[in-house]
């Protein structure tokens, strides 16, 4: 089933605060690698959300 545009809307906006959350606390480089988020899956009622992270070293 595809994403209705608010679970984007609210997906895109969760990214965007948690990016600025790692950049401020310094989290985007963690024992010499490096962390981002590479993308953000919301539940169709808004109530969860699921964070994906890629690891580079």
């Amino acid at each position: 089933m595809e994403e209705s545009k608010r679970q984007k809307q609210v997906a895109g906006l969760l990214n965007e605060e948690m990016n600025a959350i790692f950049q401020r606390l310094g989290l985007g480089m963690m024992g010499g690698g490096m962390v981002s988020i590479s993308g953000v899956k919301v539940t169709p009622d808004l109530l969860e959300a699921r964070f994906y992270l890629s690891f580079f070293k």
